[in-house]
């Protein structure tokens, strides 16, 4: 550094600054006097005027940003709000989209089964952690007019039943757990037994049927339906028999079937609040 200092490019550097230094002295002395060309001293104050118009910028900028502080607060407390009123509009839209795409799925069974009151569109909104039975939660209850044990649906078939209720949520159990029961028969063959699902079938994603008859003609690829109940009205679909195997007892089968809905996946379905011969 105290080779730069006395070096001899150093000293042109002053030398350098001392003339501009000088000609601007002069220059405010003469007045319209001088003759020095105006092009060199715009070149050589242009660095400056340069800075100096950064800094009077930079400094406009802080005084009107303290100054006008409150009012950019305000203009922007009502720009989010405008764009929350905007984004729920969307969801709303949306949602109602959503619901009357269901309605429409739903319309066949509706039309097939006159007598089936429904409730409004449900939405999953939450699955049961650690339930292998695909057990989700949805976003209807009493104040809908859900009644525990109701049937649920979706446009291709039966998925469970309300397990737990209030006001304005449910637990659905689906169709692959032990604690539903449901009779059914077979489209073809017409045989008839019913659920009962263990860990091991749920947790692929099947239903077991049980009790139906080894001389009843049950086999794989038949249609399974609703036998009808109290609790379930008939002829809905369950889904299709993927095996049947024989009994240890020797005297009824048992058939595995694969759902028509999978239960792991819906995202929307619809309660069959009731129906001809519901149990009251």
């Amino acid at each position: 550094m105290k080779e730069f200092f006395q070096s001899v490019k150093f000293k042109i550097i002053i030398c350098i600054f001392a003339l501009v230094f000088g000609i601007m002295i002069y220059a405010a002395v003469a007045g319209d006097n001088i003759i020095f060309p105006r092009s060199v001293l715009e070149t050589i104050s242009q660095p400056f005027v340069t800075a100096g118009k950064a800094v009077s910028d930079w400094t406009s900028d802080t005084i009107d940003t303290l100054v006008n502080a409150a009012k950019y607060r305000e203009e922007n407390e009502k720009l989010k709000q405008m764009l929350t009123e905007m984004y729920g509009e969307l969801i709303d839209k949306e949602k109602t989209d959503a619901d009357n795409e269901q309605y429409r799925s739903i319309l066949g069974i509706a039309e097939e089964h006159t007598d089936y009151t429904w409730s409004p569109p449900c939405t999953v909104i939450a699955r049961n952690a650690g339930d292998i039975t695909g057990g989700f939660t949805i976003d209807r209850g009493r104040a809908d007019g859900i009644e525990l044990y109701d049937p649920v649906f979706t446009s291709v078939g039966l998925v469970g039943i309300i397990g737990e209720i209030s006001e304005h949520y449910s637990v659905v159990n689906t169709i692959l757990s032990p604690d539903v029961k449901v009779g059914v028969i077979t489209a073809e063959s017409k045989s008839v037994g019913v659920t009962e699902n263990d860990a091991e079938y749920a947790a692929a994603g099947y239903c077991l049927v049980s009790y139906a008859s080894k001389s009843g003609g049950l086999k794989e690829g038949e249609t399974v339906l609703t036998s009808g109940s109290s609790l379930f009205p008939g002829n809905i679909m369950i889904g299709r028999v993927k095996s049947v195997y024989d009994d240890k007892n020797g005297l009824t089968k048992h058939a595995v079937i694969e759902p028509a809905s999978d239960v792991f996946k819906v995202t929307g379905v619809f309660v069959v609040t009731g129906f001809d011969g519901q149990e009251q």
